[in-house]
């Protein structure tokens, strides 16, 4: 795949992400604090999944991005492990959510999710744009950043921010899934 033209879906596909949250914002407190059941998050309870799970890759890119080196390679090839993990997470065309899976206990919100988790969550979706636009300069093959879950799997640059972003997508669906569910009387765009 070329390069840049990756960059350019996952900074089109964050664009979206903030655009979906920055809409669900419109709504009251009390619809994004609504669980539809006592164990499935509310939006505001996914936003901050989001705000705990993207600080990790926000971490890294602030840290190995302005030493990597600059590079003219212009194609990526996905690593095994990266397809296979972004494959995992990202929602299907349909908006299915493949391989429902358990959330590792220092990702689950914990505190009481107000208004401002979703400011910092847009505001993070800036940074990751900016990061990506670093990105369109470097060797996204070889650089390597950690996965969330520890350096016992280790993501081409590539990868990281494509798994971030697919992951980010995922509980965009899953915010739309519980908005459906506590039956909130929206028109929200798909």
């Amino acid at each position: 795949m070329n390069r840049q033209e990756l960059i350019d879906q996952l900074i089109q596909d964050t664009l979206e992400v903030k655009a979906a949250v920055k809409e669900f914002s419109e709504l009251p407190l009390s619809v994004l604090s609504k669980q539809p059941a006592e164990d499935h998050w509310s939006v505001l309870q996914c936003v901050e999944h989001l705000n705990i799970a993207d600080e990790h890759y926000l971490l890294q890119f602030e840290d190995k991005l302005p030493a990597a080196p600059k590079s003219s390679i212009e194609t990526f090839k996905s690593g095994m492990l990266g397809k296979k993990f972004i494959k995992m997470i990202k929602p299907t065309e349909s908006g299915d959510i493949p391989s429902p899976m358990q959330t590792f206990k220092k990702f689950r919100p914990q505190v009481d999710v107000k208004m401002d988790t979703v400011e910092k969550f847009l505001a993070d979706q800036d940074r990751i744009v900016e990061y990506l636009k670093v990105a369109s300069s470097l060797d996204i093959n070889k650089n390597r950043i950690p996965s969330a879950i520890g350096s016992i799997i280790m993501f081409k640059l590539g990868d990281a921010f494509g798994f971030l972003i697919g992951h980010n997508q995922r509980h965009v669906q899953q915010m739309r899934n519980v908005l459906k569910e506590i039956n909130a009387d929206v028109e929200l765009a798909s």
